[in-house]
């Protein structure tokens, strides 16, 4: 049997997740075309010759106690959907669907960069097993607009 076009980049995302060096959580990116092909792949962690937590063997979030999804100051990590985008650049983006491995929610600042990228879709899945979540980025982009109006 040939498997789903979703859970074939699902696979692939999660193996990009494999890469993360943030102790806290493993997540993993792929921007796919319309086309079908990959346009990039990202993991969270640490940008390029900066020490990461695990090198340092402790994460300041988890040694505070930092709620998830608060504080994105305090964490030496770029997210995975960000790694992606910066790797596949906004021409790249454009009309294609991302899939996140690792979560089953977009934070606040990648909803952003999703949006301004030009994604269409997300698909997230938080574990192998669990359904995989189907986000239109429509919605995120409403999401945001309302976010301004409060």
């Amino acid at each position: 049997m040939i498997k789903p076009w979703d859970e074939y980049f699902m696979e692939i995302a999660k193996t990009c997740a494999s890469r993360s060096n943030c102790l806290r959580a493993n997540v993993g990116a792929v921007i796919v075309g319309d086309d079908k092909k990959i346009k990039a792949t990202g993991y969270n962690g640490t940008p390029s010759k900066v020490v990461s937590c695990h090198e340092l063997g402790y994460c300041y979030r988890i040694k505070n106690n930092i709620e998830s999804g608060t504080r994105y100051e305090t964490c030496r990590s770029i997210h995975a959907e960000q790694n992606a985008i910066i790797q596949a650049g906004q021409d790249r983006c454009k009309g294609a669907t991302m899939y996140i491995y690792g979560h089953t929610m977009i934070c606040i600042l990648c909803k952003r960069f999703i949006a301004q990228a030009g994604i269409v879709d997300v698909y997230l899945q938080k574990e192998t097993g669990t359904p995989i979540i189907h986000v239109l980025v429509e919605d995120i982009k409403k999401e945001l607009s309302e976010m301004a109006m409060v």
